[in-house]
C-alpha cells in the first residue's frame, strides 16, 4: 500500500487504540489497506483538525469503520450526524442511488451501533 506519514502523538490523542499500538507495542507504522485512501486521508485530517469536512457518500463507510476500529468516538458521532442529515434530505423525489446509499448505510450502522441507540434513532426519525 501507499505510505502516509502522520504524527503518532496527534493520532494517539484521538485514539487510545493508536496510543496503545504506538506506545506500548512501539509500532512505527500502521497498515490501513482495508480502507480507501480517501478515507484514511479524511481520518488523518480529522485527527489533526478535530473537524470532519470531507465525509461524503464515497468515503462514509470507511471513515465510519475507521472511527469504530480505532475507537474515535467523536468521529463516530460525526459520521452518524452525517447520515442523519443525509436521511433528512430524502423525500419521494430522491433518486434510487441516494435511497440505496441511505438504506445500505443505515443497515451497516445498525450492525455497529448498540441496538438501543439505533432504535432511538429510528424512533426519533419517525416522530
Amino acid at each position: 500500500g501507499v505510505q502516509i506519514k502522520a504524527n503518532s502523538i496527534i493520532l494517539s490523542l484521538n485514539s487510545s487504540i493508536i496510543d496503545d499500538l504506538t506506545t506500548n507495542l512501539q509500532l512505527t507504522s500502521l497498515e490501513a489497506d482495508d480502507f480507501s485512501r480517501e478515507a484514511v486521508d479524511c481520518f488523518i485530517e480529522a485527527s489533526y483538525t478535530g473537524e470532519v469536512e470531507a465525509v461524503n457518500q464515497d468515503n462514509f463507510r470507511d471513515v465510519n469503520k475507521m472511527s469504530h476500529v480505532f475507537e474515535v468516538s467523536w468521529l463516530s458521532t460525526r459520521c452518524k450526524e452525517y447520515l442523519v442529515s443525509y436521511l433528512d434530505k430524502l423525500d419521494s423525489e430522491s433518486s434510487y442511488p441516494d435511497i440505496l446509499f441511505a438504506v445500505e448505510e443505515a443497515v451497516y450502522l445498525m450492525s455497529t451501533l448498540k441496538k438501543r441507540d439505533f432504535l432511538k434513532l429510528v424512533v426519533k426519525k419517525m416522530s
